[in-house]
């Protein structure tokens, strides 16, 4: 089988962070034995033809290099809302998208189109382009989301959606909202984001650093940083030595620094900025319990699945998250972490104490956590499961 991925979020080299679960799932399928392209746009710097982590990548021009800024930053619609350049540039975005697509079908005449994202990716194929190609599309969450805040995008989503063979989404509150776009349930499969465990696997006889907290992600609300630290000053409140050390960048690190002063915890909890993938994970093997309190933030919009949570799960990381949108997907409470209640720093500093305190409870749950991580979340397992969505769509065609 040909398979073309098309995306605006593809690994700019082999230890990226942007969109590394797409070059997981592409090489799964490699293993499979099928044939597989990334059609993705063009960055500063990067090669218009190059392969990545044994994948081979086409990146489509859109503008100058220094009008390139739209894809690999997690903001394009953030962009394109605040300025009317950034709009021009996503149009011209989307025009070249379908020009590269229709290009890159000619050239590998890919038996299915695989496509991230409704939108930029969905305009690629809709309407009307490469038409004769069946198409899968994958909704990552934030997309979806996006329609709470823009109803009237509905108009143009809904013929999307309904355009493609077939629907994946990554993980099971987002069915609902792909069923109320008028697509049959038949069509609509829930498929996680595969991780590629052996680049997070504690080594064995691993050494955690007691009390230290971990937070990852990006600084934005529906994040939670702002809880993970409110919990901290819970624990040093109680006279407990716990620290926190928060990797990521974004726009709320400014009012988390002043958060942090305000709570006279400089020297408790440490704000590190992005890092690169290897060192995360290096930090995911030293720290003793993962917060992930994520939240609905004020646009509606929530966690769609958490990779963060199955990359600690593939370190053997105890993990404490909130009942937020798909996380519930991903944690078994009690079984494979512990869940608390959205926007409760008590109910999260009291968790995160009960894993320090009972270091075999702990131990329990990185472990079983590590084996649905196996069975559920592998390359194999994801690309197995995309492997017959692909199949499906081809017949459908």
């Amino acid at each position: 089988m040909k398979i073309l991925l098309v995306t605006h979020n593809f690994p700019r080299h082999a230890d990226d962070m942007a969109g590394a679960f797409l070059l997981a799932l592409a090489r799964g399928q490699q293993a499979l034995g099928h044939e597989v392209r990334v059609l993705a746009p063009h960055g500063p710097g990067l090669a218009e033809r190059e392969v990545v982590g044994g994948v081979e990548v086409t990146r489509y021009r859109y503008g100058s290099e220094a009008q390139e800024t739209l894809a690999y930053a997690g903001t394009m619609h953030e962009q394109a809302l605040r300025s009317w350049p950034a709009r021009w540039r996503l149009l011209q975005f989307i025009r070249a998208s379908r020009h590269a697509l229709r290009r890159e079908c000619a050239r590998f005449r890919p038996d299915v189109l695989h496509v991230n994202w409704w939108v930029p990716g969905g305009f690629a194929f809709w309407p009307g382009n490469a038409s004769s190609v069946p198409v899968v599309l994958t909704s990552h969450g934030t997309d979806l989301f996006l329609l709470d805040r823009f109803p009237v995008a509905r108009g143009v989503a809904g013929p999307i959606f309904r355009a493609a063979a077939q629907v994946t989404v990554i993980s099971s509150p987002l069915v609902q909202r792909v069923a109320q776009l008028g697509v049959p349930a038949g069509r609509v499969t829930v498929l996680p984001m595969p991780v590629s465990a052996e680049r997070f696997a504690a080594p064995l006889h691993n050494v955690r650093d007691a009390g230290r907290l971990l937070f990852v992600g990006r600084l934005i609300e529906r994040k939670g940083a702002e809880y993970a630290i409110r919990a901290v000053a819970e624990l040093r409140g109680r006279g407990r030595a716990a620290r926190l050390t928060v990797i990521g960048d974004g726009p709320e690190r400014t009012a988390l620094a002043s958060l942090v002063e305000g709570l006279h915890l400089r020297d408790a909890v440490d704000l590190v900025g992005a890092l690169p993938h290897d060192a995360v994970a290096e930090h995911f093997r030293t720290a003793s319990v993962l917060l992930m309190p994520a939240v609905t933030d004020w646009k509606g919009e929530q966690e769609g699945f958490g990779m963060v949570l199955v990359e600690a799960m593939a370190s053997d990381l105890p993990v404490v998250a909130t009942r937020s949108g798909g996380i519930p997907d991903v944690v078994t409470d009690g079984t494979t972490g512990l869940l608390v209640p959205e926007r409760d720093a008590g109910a999260l500093a009291a968790a995160a104490a009960r894993l320090l305190d009972d270091p075999a409870l702990a131990g329990r749950l990185a472990a079983a956590a590590r084996a649905d991580l196996d069975a559920r979340f592998s390359p194999d397992a994801i690309a197995a499961g995309f492997d017959g969505v692909y199949r499906r769509a081809m017949e459908a065609a």
